[in-house]
């Protein structure tokens, strides 16, 4: 269980957090709004100054090899911190699991409900934390997308945004699961991404269809909020 567990959170990671996957059709929307160039270099330096948020990752529809279908956690980066909960497929029911990252470790009752496991250091597993690291995680991302152009504004639960387009390497993304692709593997992948326009630029929401009638959406608010996480064990 503690290999399978690894997977399904390292999956996750890198399919959805890191927003791998190639959309099902282009967009047909033209250019409009604030310089997207600006507004990504603006939600970098947002993005890693900033040391907590509320991550909320839901899948719509199959999507292959992944078997999580929504992932709801509260990260802190400063120190390295992390409560949640993920919707796992098992299977043809659904189960839910619980997780807990502190004190480098990352625990979860995935094995059975209300029993909590020790499944080690999370870095040998999947260290939530590192999606607000201002070396690899969603700031670095962003300073990365390549061929960025603003399609418009939209409200994102209650908050305006800047929508931008454009396209990132398989491997920069990777770093958000603290992996890297092989470079014969590394592919050109298209991204969404819609960032706040009021000061600080954060990143609001992020959404990809990596297969036909698929949907893969990460929703991030309460930036700054305080996260507590102690070891249930």
């Amino acid at each position: 269980m503690k290999f399978r567990f690894g997977a399904v959170l390292a999956t996750m990671a890198a399919a959805s957090i890191a927003l791998v996957g190639c959309s099902s059709s282009p967009t047909t929307e033209t250019s409009s709004g604030p310089d997207a160039a600006t507004v990504l270099q603006q939600s970098t330096e947002a993005m890693k100054n900033l040391t907590s948020a509320h991550f909320e990752i839901t899948v719509d529809g199959k999507v292959p090899n992944l078997k999580v279908t929504k992932l709801e956690a509260d990260v802190a980066a400063k120190p390295a911190a992390a409560t949640g909960e993920a919707t796992i497929q098992v299977g043809q029911e659904t189960q839910s699991a619980k997780l807990i990252y502190a004190d480098g470790h990352l625990y979860s009752d995935i094995a059975e409900p209300g029993t909590w496991v020790d499944y080690g250091p999370g870095s040998s597993i999947y260290n939530l934390s590192v999606l607000l690291d201002p070396a690899q995680g969603l700031g670095n991302a962003l300073s990365k997308l390549k061929d960025p152009k603003t399609v418009g504004s939209e409200d994102v639960n209650g908050t305006k945004t800047t929508k931008i387009t454009g396209t990132a390497s398989t491997n920069d993304i990777a770093e958000l699961a603290g992996a890297r692709k092989a470079p014969e593997k590394e592919q050109t992948v298209p991204m969404t991404v819609w960032i706040s326009e009021a000061d600080p630029h954060y990143l609001v929401q992020a959404q990809i269809e990596p297969v036909p009638g698929s949907k893969i959406v990460m929703t991030l608010s309460d930036f700054g909020k305080q996260v507590t996480a102690t070891k249930p064990i």
